[in-house]
């Protein structure tokens, strides 16, 4: 058996799949290897799910050409309190000025120490938030009062904002440090959709999906795995196919409950 998510933001689609559990009438030696195989999926997929899941955000709260890539940075280098109170002024200040014209305010903040080639630079932050129009420059100007600012439009590349993310998250944090901040406003990806599947399955891209990054292991005689990134790029073609993803994962959960039921009754019976 296998288990397989799939996961849908916006334009993004993620599919995993990966041996799960022991069959039956395995050796020991064969537990070992599936169980080592199952650990190495599981450390793929989730490396995957982390990069992919701040993509996610972007998918489903920001466009490319509307909303902003900014840059603040300090006049002098600041304490961490120093830090905080800045933001906290402006993330204030945003806040008046969109809710001024009914507009909902709504960001993500990453803390940077250091540069492209990671040298040491003076503490500075990079946040993608909701862009109003032509002004905006002027008010982020206004309401950044601790330094500069470098205001730009928010570009994709390959309509795919997996290039912004990266280097967004290309910096190492500390233990207790978290990669970003984001507004609490922002809409979040829906639940994944999960089911077992037969091990003798395999990944397949779904209609209307164009895939950006496909990876599997089929050769491992204890298991595989499998991982399917892609975009969607016909929205009649995938919708079809998600809706009956649904509809067999419910007739699934139908299935086993009356298989449940009927086990209990028949254990009743018998007592």
């Amino acid at each position: 058996m296998q288990a397989k998510k799939e996961i849908v933001a916006g334009r993004l689609y993620i599919q995993t799949m990966y041996s799960a559990g022991m069959l039956p009438g395995m050796r020991p030696v064969e537990r070992r290897g599936r169980q080592r195989a199952q650990t190495e999926a599981k450390r793929r997929i989730n490396l995957v799910e982390r990069i992919y899941h701040l993509v996610q955000l972007f998918e489903l709260n920001f466009k490319h050409g509307r909303d902003l890539f900014v840059e603040l940075s300090f006049r002098e280098e600041p304490t961490r309190k120093e830090e905080d109170r800045a933001l906290e002024r402006f993330h204030r200040k945003m806040n008046r000025y969109f809710h001024s014209r009914g507009r909902v305010y709504r960001y993500i903040l990453v803390r940077e120490t250091h540069n492209r080639d990671g040298d040491v630079v003076r503490v500075h932050y990079h946040l993608i938030c909701t862009g109003t129009g032509r002004r905006m420059q002027e008010v982020i100007a206004e309401a950044w009062d601790a330094g500069s600012v470098d205001v730009r439009s928010l570009r994709d590349s390959m309509n795919s904002f997996e290039d912004t993310c990266r280097y967004l998250l290309k910096e190492r944090k500390g233990t207790h440090e978290r990669a970003y901040r984001s507004s609490r406003n922002l809409k979040r990806p829906e639940e994944p959709l999960r089911r077992k599947v037969p091990e003798s399955e395999t990944g397949e891209v779904p209609p209307g999906v164009e895939p950006v990054r496909v990876e599997m292991n089929g050769s491992n005689p204890y298991g595989r795995y499998s991982i399917i990134v892609g975009q969607i790029v016909d929205p009649a073609a995938f919708g079809r196919y998600w809706a009956k993803a649904k509809m067999d994962k419910r007739r699934a959960a139908e299935s086993a409950n009356w298989k449940r039921y009927a086990r209990q009754k028949k254990k009743m019976g018998n007592n």
